[in-house]
C-alpha cells in the first residue's frame, strides 16, 4: 500500500496542474486526498487540509500567519464527522466548507474595517486575511461552482470596505485578485451569480465583480460578456472588450464594430485591438473561419486549394472544369 503522505503529494501535484474539479479528479489522486481529510490521525488530516490551497508534488504550501487549516476541517467536521462513501458528497462538502469558511471570512473583514488598531487587531488582521487568502487559493484548485456565490459576496464587501482607511490597500487588492481567479477558473455556465452581478442596475455591484474579466479565458463566457456589454460604463465596458479580444470568438464581431465607432476614445481602441485579436485568432485556425463562396454561381462548388497545404489563409476556390477552362 502506497504510503499516506506519498498519496498527499500526488493529490497537491494533481491540483497543481489544474485536475481539482469532480469531472477530472474521478479515480485520481485528489479523491483520494480528499478521503484523508477524514482519517483518524490528526496530522493527515492536517496535511491533506494544507495541501488544498497550495504546493505540488515536491513542496507543501506554507501556511503562514493563518489558521486556515483548523479553520477548514472544523466546517467539514461539522457537516460530515465520517467520511461520505462517495466521491461526490466528499468533493461537495469540502467544497462546501469552503464556501462557509470564505463566507465567515467576508464577515469578519467587514467587521474588522470598523475596528481601532491595537497590537490584538494587528495579530487578528494578519490571520484572517492569511485565512482568507488560503481559502480563496483552495477554491481556485478545487474549481468548484459551489463557492462562487460566496467569492462575489467577498469581492462585493472589499469593494465596499476598501475605502476605508482601516485596511491595508494591497491585502484587499490581492484578496479580490486571488477571488476573481477562482471565479475565472469556474465554467462560465455554473456561476449565474457573476454574470448576474456584472449586469446589475447598481453600477457599483458591476464594478465590484469586474476584476473577474482580467482572468477569464473560456470561451463559453462570450455570450454572457456580449449581454452584459451594452449595459457597463466604460471602466467597465473596456476590460470587457479586451477580454472578448483574449477569447477571440467571432461571434464577438458584430458588436466589436459598433463599439469601434464610439465616441470614447477608450472603447473604440480596446474594440478595434480585439478585432484584430480575433481576426489573427481566426487565421491561425481556419476551421472557425466563416467560408465565403469566391465566385457568384451558385451551382460551383467550393475545394481548398492544394498548392500549399501551409498556407491557412488561402480562400477556398471553385472546382476547376476542364471543358470550361478549355473554351475560355
Amino acid at each position: 500500500m502506497k504510503p499516506l503522505y506519498d498519496c498527499i503529494a500526488e493529490g497537491r501535484e494533481a491540483l497543481a496542474q489544474g485536475r481539482g474539479d469532480f469531472g477530472a479528479f474521478a479515480g485520481s489522486p485528489v479523491e483520494t486526498l480528499l478521503t484523508l481529510l477524514w482519517h483518524e490521525a490528526q496530522e493527515v488530516r492536517q496535511a491533506a487540509a494544507r495541501a488544498l490551497p497550495g504546493g505540488d508534488r515536491d513542496r507543501y504550501h506554507e501556511a503562514d500567519y493563518g489558521y486556515f487549516t483548523e479553520a477548514f476541517l472544523r466546517e467539514l467536521a461539522s457537516r460530515c464527522a465520517v467520511a461520505p462513501l462517495q466521491p461526490a458528497e466528499r468533493y461537495g462538502a469540502a467544497a462546501e466548507a469552503l464556501r462557509d469558511l470564505i463566507g465567515q471570512s467576508t464577515r469578519d473583514i467587514r467587521a474588522m474595517s470598523g475596528m481601532h488598531y491595537s497590537f490584538l487587531s494587528s495579530a487578528l488582521y494578519l490571520a484572517l486575511f492569511a485565512t482568507c487568502r488560503d481559502a480563496l487559493l483552495a477554491a481556485k484548485r478545487l474549481r468548484s461552482s459551489e463557492v462562487h456565490e460566496a467569492l462575489c459576496g467577498l469581492l462585493w464587501n472589499l469593494a465596499a470596505v476598501s475605502g476605508s482607511g482601516r485596511l491595508n490597500p494591497s491585502d484587499t487588492l490581492l484578496l479580490m485578485d486571488n477571488a476573481a481567479l477562482a471565479l475565472a477558473f469556474l465554467p462560465p455556465d455554473e456561476i449565474p451569480a457573476f454574470w448576474e452581478a456584472l449586469s446589475h442596475t447598481n453600477p457599483t455591484r458591476r464594478s465590484a465583480v469586474s476584476p473577474a474579466l482580467r482572468h477569464l479565458t473560456d470561451p463559453r463566457a462570450v455570450r454572457y460578456l456580449l449581454a452584459a456589454l451594452p449595459l457597463q460604463q466604460p471602466e467597465i465596458a473596456e476590460p470587457i472588450l479586451v477580454c472578448l479580444g483574449r477569447l477571440g470568438d467571432p461571434l464577438a464581431l458584430p458588436l466589436l464594430h459598433e463599439y469601434s465607432r464610439s465616441s470614447n476614445r477608450l472603447l473604440s481602441r480596446a474594440a478595434r485591438t480585439a478585432i484584430d485579436a480575433i481576426q489573427r485568432a481566426s487565421q491561425l485556425q481556419p476551421a472557425r473561419t466563416l467560408l465565403r463562396p469566391s465566385t457568384p454561381d451558385p451551382q460551383e462548388l467550393l475545394r481548398s486549394l492544394v498548392a500549399d497545404p501551409e498556407d491557412t489563409d488561402a480562400l477556398l476556390r471553385p472546382r476547376t472544369d476542364p471543358e470550361r477552362e478549355g473554351n475560355r
